[in-house]
């Protein structure tokens, strides 16, 4: 029999979800102490039920260390699958649920700051005007949090700026339009009358960032260095628009957003767009989905509504070149 049917007739006949669900919760909590408490279970139990899972795969799955236990690359794989395993049984338990109790299912969605003012709740306006059944959640967040949720099988969709991935092969990322990144400063700001203006002038400015591994981030730092500007000497990082929407109308700071988060603001006259370009090409804005799981038909839907809310949101822009359609996929 050869190594790959083996490890099929292990997978499929020998280990029990009940093993699978110990080694999710061993990983999840970094140590055997810790997921044994969480799992009322005794320490030794939790260790022999590893052991039993290592003897069956023939691999070691955890490097035991000093400060608790290790994936190795083989336990990665299978705790991947262990994590996918739990995932479609609540997403079958959430949508068996709602057909008892006549609902249409549930659909968590991952948002970053981009997708928040405009795209995503104009594709929740049109999902409901279709499906006023499904129960949807949506979570906000950086990278780490919303690609943690959605590697887990926690979020079914995310929606936003496009990062790479490349070191995430079972993610498909797909573009919906481009987003100009734009710099703005409160009204008040004395820099929102002054004419004309260099980049010079933004070296007492306060600035308001997001994290350092933010897609964003890139585009201010090239911009800085680009104009020979030194690192601002008073940097807050955030991603909670109400948060910066306060600091730049009561602040001395500006801030480079994507525009549809402060088109409203501007028009308002909240801010002001400081007519400085920071030089860097649009970036992409799209839907990220994990190939491990199936999506369920309210994602599915979702997906289209996000698609025709984009498509709105192109032809509605100020301006042909304020944001730009992506190509269709292949």
């Amino acid at each position: 029999m050869s190594a790959d049917r083996s490890i099929e007739r292990i997978l499929t006949t020998q280990i029990k979800l009940r093993q699978l669900m110990l080694l999710k919760a061993v990983a999840d909590c970094g140590t055997v102490s810790r997921a044994a408490e969480a799992l009322h279970m005794s320490q030794p139990a939790v260790s022999k039920t590893i052991h039993e899972l290592e003897a069956l795969l023939e691999e070691p799955l955890f490097e035991r260390t000093s400060k608790g236990v290790t994936p190795t690359v083989f336990g990665r794989h299978v705790i991947r699958y262990a994590r996918s395993v739990h995932a479609e049984l609540r997403r079958a338990a959430d949508e068996l649920t709602a057909l008892r109790h006549g609902g249409g299912g549930k659909l968590t969605i991952g948002s970053y700051m981009v997708a928040l003012p405009q795209l995503l709740p104009r594709a929740l306006s049109i999902f409901f005007d279709r499906d006023a059944t499904a129960r949807i959640t949506v979570v906000d967040g950086n990278k780490e949090k919303l690609m943690a949720g959605l590697v887990a099988g926690e979020i079914d969709i995310v929606v936003g700026r496009m990062a790479d991935l490349s070191d995430m092969e079972w993610i498909t990322q797909v573009p919906l339009y481009f987003e100009p990144i734009v710099l703005v400063a409160g009204s008040q700001n004395p820099l929102s009358k002054r004419a004309p203006l260099a980049a010079a002038d933004l070296l007492d400015q306060e600035w308001i960032m997001p994290h350092a591994t933010s897609v964003v981030r890139t585009p201010i730092n090239l911009f800085l260095m680009r104009e020979g500007l030194p690192r601002p000497h008073r940097i807050i990082e955030t991603v909670s628009v109400p948060l910066i929407r306060s600091l730049l109308t009561q602040r001395p700071a500006v801030a480079a957003l994507p525009w549809q988060v402060v088109q409203a603001d501007i028009q308002q006259g909240l801010l002001t767009q400081l007519p400085i370009d920071i030089g860097y090409p649009a970036l992409p804005v799209g839907i990220s989905t994990n190939d491990t799981f199936k999506l369920s038909d309210a994602a599915m839907s979702m997906i289209a509504c996000l698609r025709e809310a984009a498509a709105e949101l192109y032809h509605a822009a100020p301006g042909a070149a304020r944001v730009r359609a992506a190509p269709a996929p292949p």
